[in-house]
């Protein structure tokens, strides 16, 4: 028989010295259930004395899984450093036994052609709370254990009668390396004697912070592109749920008071139905009534938007959820000074204590609304499909089976129903062919998140956005698309629903050779290709021209600008290992190789013609540290590592002004200041680049090259702006705020023979464009500028428009020599956020080929 007592009488007989508060500070006074223990008997230290590491956090939730009828606890990912992702379900006994059946009634909901049938009455709301997808915002993580208990133990009539009707899904931690990074810091640094000066070094986490992953990307946007495990796994999970609200915890800054959305009303995606944006007001009133029983401030539908579909709080908007992002200030330690007096860490942890019960006190009382809202979310995005004016889109590459694998993975990890296509079909000048094009129906409940990846936007209610303003899809990944505009042509090119994705299948074409394999720089992942094969030792060379010749198998191949050569007759090793390593390559890679058996091509460029140039294996440094931008330096190395398996050595300005840097012969520089590289590190650079070094600088990199000497180059200026001479002061963060390119996407016109251009076929490439830096082409060297904006370059998304002039006709690439070596500039970051897949190769070449993009 289980015993019950008192939370406050346990406290009081087991109160250890120097403790802050009791767990009364945080959770309701009633009886617990002594079985389940609490979250002090567990970590030795009351919740807010330290901060919490990611392993304790999911051993406690593991604990309570064990030691309550009342929950089930399962991991559904793992972090890049293979730290576990759980979610501990929590309800009553009853719903536990028969959870499998109660989720699937409650996805049946999702799905108009069954849920009509169901009813709600019975039917338990779900729940999720989802814990700091920012690891440097820790009052999150250090909730998740109270609210755990509270639920698990809690004996109230109140929490009983919830858990019958509320399924709860709690995940301790949405990005767990961030988390432990950050805890290790500011416990590192605790004083006993907290210290509350915002000058402690407490305060101040190195350089990148610990608000980001592994590789120092921001997990809340990336719920879309869903490009990382943690973001992979949750998604997938969110989706084996659906649940009615999902709470979504942050921090901003300390001297802020809370806030909780709904967000500004004019800044919603259009997308979101109106009706949720009330029920998130609703929803609101809970959360307001908690604060005010305590005192504490707070402020909502100011300064934080609801547009983009990436974020936590805003993604499950468009999923017949409500989401609400909850922002805390900050005690960022364990104690700090604010203009409202001093913060405790602790304070902040109960606020956040505080909106997850509110939380579920909606989802409880809310139940068959939120559960009604669900239904006519899914069935009415289905009316609204039947509004459009066309049936479909369709899209494919016919030359990067790569590009297409990831944009079909994406779809599949969102839901999204798409189909082969059963014959060719040509669209707007394009061709579409079977195994090469699929085609995404809008008449499926995804309706809205699909127009919402598929369509272009220039018409915008308000003009500031927390995030980007665009993130159509095919765009991002430079792939041909279009739309079916009737019916019967839908039907007469639809094929087979696609219930699996399977990664390209790559293949040797004519076997083993004595002469050369061939293969094309058009996939994704040829760079992959290229440097296993160099890794392994076997010379290559690049086409530096296009050329027709006939494969092992006497076919007729015809070969474009960068087609990567390795002939077997110069290497070290034997035929029968080059052949080894050549299906290797082909199988980790998808990329397709022929072997030929002869030097001759029918046309252009014959094998042993001096068009072909040797290739060097790319030795990489990237600069870091503080002044330079850890975002790019992150996806930078994400890119090299985790799709090329390029090895790159992140080095510290601190260490490079002194450093060897011989060993390397490419250094990127992402967006930033370089003014911690000193007189003797620029001379030490200086000397690498005029001996053949090649530096790839990305945006504002290039002002500080420009500034030392190392190129000559002019940067677009502001357009003049005639300023009115008295304008309302309460509109200035708006007017200001206004004034700006708010992540937009514009049209370049890229050569492609230049060796840049390498892998593309089509001359207009979509890029990405985020702030205002601009530089001019290159006057009286037209070779030097591969790739130049069009002079209506807008193509999606929000920009100032006095700001379109500074990206019309600007240069997106600029190639300049230095002694023997080369410094590529990269205008926009071609890598952004992992899942900008169609600029990617010009990173590519600007690595492989940089040093033979001589004037």
């Amino acid at each position: 028989m289980k015993k019950f007592i008192f939370i406050p009488l346990l406290f009081f007989i087991f109160l250890r010295v120097g403790a802050q508060v009791d767990l009364t500070y945080y959770l309701p006074d009633i009886q617990y259930d002594q079985s389940i223990p609490t979250p002090e008997s567990f970590l030795g230290y009351q919740i807010g004395e330290w901060h919490i590491h990611h392993p304790l956090s999911v051993q406690y939730m593991q604990l309570i899984a064990e030691s309550s009828d009342r929950a089930m606890i399962y991991e559904y990912g793992r972090s890049h450093q293979q730290r576990p992702l759980v979610h501990l379900v929590i309800s009553s006994e009853e719903n536990i036994r028969n959870i499998e059946s109660i989720r699937e009634n409650h996805l049946a909901l999702t799905d108009p052609e069954r849920s009509a049938d169901m009813d709600i009455s019975n039917m338990p709301s779900v729940v999720m709370l989802g814990y700091g997808v920012h690891g440097n915002e820790p009052s999150a993580h250090n909730a998740a254990p109270l609210v755990a208990y509270y639920y698990s133990a809690g004996m109230s009539m109140e929490v009983n009668e919830t858990l019958d009707n509320v399924v709860i899904i709690i995940d301790p931690s949405l990005n767990p390396d961030g988390q432990d990074r950050f805890a290790s810091w500011v416990n590192r640094h605790r004083s006993h004697t907290l210290n509350p000066d915002v000058n402690d070094r407490e305060f101040s986490d190195v350089w990148p912070g610990s608000r980001t992953n592994h590789y120092w990307f921001d997990l809340n946007r990336d719920w879309l592109p869903a490009q990382h495990p943690e973001s992979y796994g949750r998604v997938n999970a969110y989706h084996n749920w659906m649940p009615n609200i999902n709470g979504d915890f942050h921090e901003f800054g300390s001297n802020n008071t809370f806030f909780f959305q709904p967000g500004v009303p004019e800044r919603v995606n259009p997308r979101i139905p109106r009706r949720t944006d009330e029920l998130t007001m609703e929803v609101a009133m809970y959360h307001a009534a908690g604060f005010d029983r305590i005192g504490q401030h707070y402020y909502t539908q100011q300064g934080f938007d609801d547009f983009y579909f990436g974020k936590g709080s805003t993604y499950p908007d468009v999923h017949g959820c409500i989401g609400i992002l909850f922002e805390q200030a900050s005690s960022r330690g364990h104690l700090r000074e604010t203009v409202h007096g001093l913060l405790s860490f602790a304070k902040t942890i109960k606020n956040q204590v505080v909106v997850s019960l509110s939380s579920v006190e909606a989802g409880f009382e809310m139940r068959e609304t939120l559960l009604e809202h669900l239904r006519w979310f899914y069935t009415s995005a289905i009316e609204e499909a039947n509004q459009e004016d066309f049936e479909a889109y369709i899209f494919g590459d016919q030359y990067d089976m790569g590009k297409n694998y990831h944009l079909l993975d994406i779809l599949k990890t969102h839901r999204i129903n798409f189909y082969e296509i059963n014959e060719s079909v040509e669209i707007g000048g394009q061709t579409y062919s079977p195994g090469k094009s699929w085609v995404v129906p809008l008449k499926q409940r995804q309706y809205r998140l699909i127009q919402s990846m598929f369509e272009k936007v220039l018409e915008f209610e308000d003009s500031l956005f927390y995030d980007v303003s665009t993130w159509t899809k095919p765009l991002a990944f430079n792939l041909p698309y279009d739309k079916i505009t009737t019916s019967r042509q839908l039907s007469s090119i639809q094929g087979n629903l696609v219930e699996e994705v399977a990664f390209p299948t790559g293949r040797v074409v004519g076997g083993k050779t004595e002469n050369a394999y061939l293969f094309e720089w058009d996939e994704y992942y040829a760079p992959k290709a290229l440097y296993y094969l160099q890794n392994k030792g076997l010379r290559t060379k690049v086409a530096t021209a296009p050329f027709s010749i006939y494969n092992a198998e006497k076919e007729l191949v015809d070969l474009n600008f960068g087609t990567i050569s390795i002939p077997v007759q110069i290497q070290d090793v034997d035929s029968d290992k080059i052949y080894e390593y050549v299906r290797e390559a082909a199988s980790k890679t998808g990329v397709t190789f022929h072997a030929t058996e002869t030097s001759l091509a029918k046309e252009g460029i014959h094998l042993g013609s001096p068009s072909f140039s040797s290739l060097d294996k790319p030795e990489i440094m990237i600069l870091i540290g503080p002044g330079t931008n850890s975002r790019e330096a992150g996806e930078a190395w994400h890119l090299l590592d985790q799709r090329y398996r390029i090895p790159s050595t992140k080095m510290e300005i601190d260490r490079f002004n002194n450093a060897d840097i011989s060993r390397y012969n490419v250094i990127i520089m992402t967006s930033g200041g370089y003014g911690g590289i000193t007189e003797s590190g620029r001379e030490n650079l200086d000397r690498w680049l005029r001996g053949g070094g090649t530096i790839v600088a990305f945006g504002t990199a290039n002002r500080w090259l420009e500034r030392n000497g190392f190129v000559n180059m002019d940067f677009v200026s502001g357009p003049d702006i005639e300023e009115p001479v008295m304008l309302p002061y309460n509109i200035r963060s708006e007017h200001r705020g206004a004034r700006r390119i708010s992540g937009t996407i514009f049209e370049a016109k890229l050569d492609t023979t230049h060796p840049i251009g390498y892998g593309y076929r089509n001359e207009k490439l979509p890029v990405y464009v985020s702030g205002t830096f601009a530089v001019k082409p290159e006057e009286g060297n037209p070779f030097s500028n591969p790739l130049i904006f069009t002079d209506d370059a807008l193509m999606s998304g929000y920009v100032w428009k006095p700001y379109e002039e500074i990206v019309n006709n600007s240069a997106g690439i600029l190639v300049n020599s230095r002694g023997r070596g080369n410094i590529i500039t990269i205008a926009h970051n071609p890598n952004f956020r992992a899942f900008w897949f169609g600029n990617s190769k010009l990173f590519a070449n600007a690595i492989f080929f940089g040093a033979r993009m001589g004037r």
